[in-house]
């Protein structure tokens, strides 16, 4: 059967597809609109040519999601192998023609002819090309929402930082109050926006105030009756200040409904729950995991795992000198979950503890001793995954304990 090769130039309005026959003959090649009935047309087409050349197509593609998709699921859906190809090898390769220019036509072009040198550039230490693989329904789900979560903390970090701003401006004092991340504070700047009104303020209605309890509420109400501002544009401060603790307190409620979400889905899907058994870490961290790495044995060793989550270093040697590096195009999602693990597993688990202490005895600060532990956990993912286990503490190390 003929290998016939294709290469795909994503775009957010259309794709270029160019395919090629083993002697470098072009098939097909259109610009293809991100619209799904194109999508089906398209399909048609390249069966049609796998049935006149009696060959199979495979497709390499500069960057996996994004613009991408759809187009890829259904191409995965419809039984195609598709490879993923890191846009600054392809840079590489295409600067090793003669053509300096660059347009869509000629990037599908490159790829097209990278992926017929698969089986020359590809090797078991150094991959080019990343057979995509169909993901599942679980883990895209946990996935997707995943990163969602993560968008609304970012955007909530932000606006919990702007409002703390407008505060500074206006009314510094209530600050000491407690930081903006309690969900108290944010309540009484939503039901009391106005700093001029805060003189009137009775007990009973902050007692009428989610969260805030009877017994400290005298000392509470004393401080905020006493509280000092600066007067002249107390009207718009009133509109701002309203506007951003409405907005933070709808994210919160946001994220707790995904954290459900999550919980939900994650309870379903045996790598969360084997993860779970880790001490420190609960369906949150674990369903974002997953999601993030997908299928582990994508990864033929935990180094590749470790690279791919951004906490091991790689080697970068020149003649005498001897040094490494970390890896700058590592999935930031992953590294920040590990981290994350790697410190809640601190307050939990004896052994990761003593390694932790042990790191910083050693002189490292409190962030490179938790990237170390960080590194020493994925090992024991790695193996956690790959056999199916739950996460097991050794006799010898329970004793040490």
């Amino acid at each position: 059967m003929k290998r016939l090769s294709g290469g795909i130039d994503v775009g957010s309005e259309s794709h270029h597809i160019i395919i090629l026959d083993e002697e470098d003959n072009f098939l097909y090649n259109q610009k293809v609109a991100h619209k799904l009935n194109e999508f089906t047309e398209s399909i048609k087409l390249f069966r049609k040519i796998e049935k006149q050349e009696g060959g199979k197509i495979s497709f390499a593609l500069e960057g996996k999601n994004g613009y991408s998709a759809p187009f890829d699921k259904i191409l995965l859906d419809q039984g195609f192998t598709l490879y993923n190809v890191d846009n600054f090898k392809l840079k590489r390769f295409r600067e090793a023609f003669a053509g300096e220019w660059r347009d869509d036509e000629r990037d599908s072009l490159m790829l097209s002819k990278m992926l017929k040198l698969k089986e020359h550039i590809n090797s078991e230490r150094e991959k080019v090309f990343i057979k995509i693989e169909k993901p599942s329904l679980i883990t895209e789900s946990l996935k997707l929402l995943s990163r969602h979560q993560q968008t609304l903390i970012s955007e909530k970090v932000r606006l919990i930082s702007r409002l703390g701003k407008k505060l500074l401006e206006v009314c510094p004092q209530i600050l000491e109050l407690g930081k903006l991340k309690n969900k108290k504070i944010v309540t009484i700047l939503t039901k009391y926006p106005d700093f001029s009104k805060y003189k009137r303020i009775t007990l009973c209605s902050l007692l009428k105030i989610k969260g805030i309890g009877k017994k400290g509420v005298p000392f509470l109400l004393k401080r905020l009756n006493n509280i000092e501002y600066v007067p002249g544009l107390t009207n718009i401060y009133k509109t701002i200040i309203l506007s951003y603790a409405q907005r933070i307190l709808e994210l919160q409620k946001e994220i707790e409904d995904i954290d459900k979400k999550l919980d939900e889905i994650g309870n379903q899907n045996r790598e969360v729950n084997h993860l779970k058994t880790i001490p420190g870490v609960a369906t949150k961290l674990a369903s974002r995991f997953v999601g993030e790495i997908g299928d582990i044995n994508r990864f033929p060793s935990e180094k590749q795992l470790a690279i791919y989550c951004g906490i091991a270093c790689i080697d970068n040697n020149s003649g005498k000198v001897t040094k490494a590096r970390v890896v700058y195009k590592a999935n930031k999602i992953c590294k920040q979950t590990l981290i994350n693990m790697a410190g809640c597993s601190i307050r939990f688990s004896p052994q990761c503890k003593t390694y932790y202490l042990k790191k910083r005895t050693e002189g490292k600060n409190h962030n490179h001793a938790l990237r170390c532990l960080a590194r020493q956990l994925i090992k024991v993912i790695y193996r956690m995954l790959t056999e199916d286990r739950e996460y097991i503490v050794r006799k010898e190390l329970r004793k040490a304990a």
